[in-house]
Formats: structure tokens, C-alpha cells, sequence
């Protein structure tokens, strides 16, 4: 190969740019080139710590801006006559048949009113109001919570009625409107619903009389 190919094959000419290709860099510019590349990179970031730190501060203002936290809306229970006709139809739903209540003496000692019964059957539904649980006291164990087992006692000469308790304090609603609703009606009367049948299904599973 002649000696003059074997150096153009080197680059030992002058490289041409293509549009893709990077210019040289401030190490290789001249000395005065170099110096003036470094000031305008310096001034660059310079500028970008600056905006960095604007956006972090607005962030900070805006998150300390909210005011003071809003108080919870205040809330109510259902109360007894909407609740009974929730159970009743709650019973309905699962192919049991409501009927009037009666009164039951507790194996504990305690009497309680059923407020609905179940056709044929000896167990039925307590809804358990503030009054009725400050005048049974320690007839009756405390209120269920949301992820426990629903309270069921015994009553009857033999113990052979069961009644669930549903305590009032569990079917909570806000009396709001709109948008600022933090629990509905709707919401407290499914929970009543879910706990009646849940308790028809149990009742059948366990073969009540």
C-alpha cells in the first residue's frame, strides 16, 4: 500500500464535521476560547441552583399554605325507625321472613327487646340504642368493632334464643350535603344491611332453632 494512503486510512489530515458530530470541546478551543466556554458554563449553573431553589421554596410556601386542617363533619346515628325498616328488608333480601319482636330475658340477666324477629324461628335482631346500652350496662357486652365478630347472647328459660346485637353506635352518618359528605346515609344503612344478613347466614349455618 503507498505510504501517502496508509496516512490519509490514519486521519492525519484535517477531520471534516459532519451535522451530528460534537465541535471541539473548551479543552480544545484556545486558551481564551477555553476560559470564555468555562464562564458561560459557570454562569449556566449558576442560573439552574437559582431556579432550583426558587421551585423548592414556592413548594414549601405552598405546602405550608393549606391554613389550619378542617375539622371531621360531625356525625349522627341511624336512628331506631329508619334502622327496623333496614333490618327488615335486609331479612327480606336473604329469604327470611321479619316479624314482630318480643321480649326476651337475657341468660345474663338482662332484658331486651327483639325489635325484629325471624318467622318460625327463635332468634332475631336487637337494635341497640345509646339508652338501651347505658340502662343494660353489664347485661350486655360492649359494642363491637368495625373488623370484629358481631355480639350475639343468649336468652330464653333454656338459652335457646339468640338475638345479634347491633349497636346504634356503629351506623354512623355526617348531615352534610354535597361534596363535603364523609359518610353518607347510604353508606351506614349497607353496613346495617351486610351485618342483619350476615347474621341469617350464621344463624343458618349453625342451624338455629
Amino acid at each position: 500500500m503507498p505510504l501517502m494512503w496508509r496516512k490519509l486510512q490514519r486521519g492525519s489530515g484535517a477531520r471534516h464535521l459532519g451535522p451530528l458530530q460534537h465541535r471541539p470541546s473548551a479543552r480544545e478551543a484556545p486558551p481564551g476560547e477555553a476560559r470564555g466556554a468555562r464562564r458561560l458554563l459557570g454562569g449556566a449553573r449558576g442560573a439552574a441552583r437559582t431556579a432550583l431553589g426558587i421551585a423548592a421554596a414556592a413548594l414549601a410556601l405552598a405546602g405550608c399554605g393549606g391554613g389550619e386542617a378542617r375539622a371531621p363533619n360531625p356525625l349522627r346515628a341511624l336512628d331506631e325507625r329508619r334502622a327496623i325498616e333496614v333490618i327488615r328488608r335486609a331479612m327480606v333480601q336473604e329469604g327470611a321472613r321479619p316479624v314482630l319482636g318480643r321480649e326476651v330475658d337475657l341468660v345474663s340477666g338482662g332484658k331486651v327487646r327483639v325489635d325484629v324477629g325471624v318467622q318460625n324461628r327463635s332468634y332475631g335482631v336487637v337494635y341497640v340504642t345509646e339508652e338501651d346500652a347505658q340502662a343494660l350496662g353489664a347485661a350486655i357486652p360492649p359494642p363491637n368493632g368495625r373488623d370484629e365478630k358481631l355480639r350475639i347472647v343468649r336468652g330464653g328459660p333454656d338459652g335457646a334464643v339468640r338475638v345479634v346485637l347491633l349497636y346504634q353506635q356503629n351506623y354512623l352518618y355526617d348531615d352534610l350535603v354535597g361534596e363535603s359528605h364523609e359518610r353518607t346515609t347510604i353508606t351506614a344503612e349497607r353496613e346495617l344491611t351486610r351485618d342483619v344478613q350476615d347474621f341469617i347466614t350464621y344463624a343458618r349455618t349453625q342451624k338455629f332453632p
